[in-house]
Order: structure tokens, then sequence, then C-alpha cells
């Protein structure tokens, strides 16, 4: 299961609580679960192909660091429809189609960089 780093974890999909897995259900979609949910409704390969969500905090210094010039991602080839990538000031992670190109704000910094596909 690959880890995901995020500033705040989601609320569980099925009871609220704080979720842990970004995985497949039993039922065929995708849900936030926590880790009881997860036990309960977790598909048959939510663990091979799900995501465990890691809070990560965010350090004063990474907040308050302003860039001169503003970088950029490049997105992996992939034939996934979503593809993980990392901010290149702070680290924080989120999601972007393959085919992405386009300027996005990070969540964890609020630092501007650009993601740009290699396809």
């Amino acid at each position: 299961m690959k880890k995901i780093n995020v500033r705040d974890l989601p609320k569980c999909d099925f009871c609220g609580a704080p979720a842990k897995y970004d995985a497949p259900t039993t039922h065929g979609s995708w849900a936030y679960m926590c880790p009881s949910c997860f036990k309960l409704y977790g598909g048959r390969n939510a663990k091979q192909v799900g995501k465990e969500l890691v809070e990560k905090t965010v350090t004063h210094k990474q907040l308050t660091v302003k860039p001169d010039k503003i970088k950029t991602v490049t997105v992996p080839l992939t034939w996934d429809s979503v593809v993980y990538i990392r901010c290149p000031y702070c680290g924080y992670e989120r999601a972007v189609e393959p085919d992405a190109n386009y300027t996005v704000t990070c969540e964890g910094c609020k630092n501007k960089y650009k993601v740009m596909s290699m396809i």
C-alpha cells in the first residue's frame, strides 16, 4: 500500500472518523475509510491498490518561504487516471491527471508551481 502525505486527514465516508485509507470498497467505488471501516468495507484488492493517508505537519519556515520564480514539477508517464506529485517547496502531495499542464497552489505551503505532463 502506497503512503500519501496529506496536510489534514479527511473524514471517513462511512462513519465520519478521521480516515487513514483511500481505497476501493466492497461496493466497487473508492472511499476514505477509518481503520475499522477499512476492515469492514475494504474491497478484495484494497491493500494492493489503496493508499494509506499520513498526516504531514508543515513547518512555519515552509509556510513563509516565498519563491522568486515558479518551479516546475514534471508528471511521469503513466496509464493511471490519477498521478500523485509532490510540492517542490514543502513535499505536500496532491493528485493530478497524467495530462496535467497548469499552475497549482500548494495546499500545504500556499506556494505556486507549474505541473507539466510528459504526455
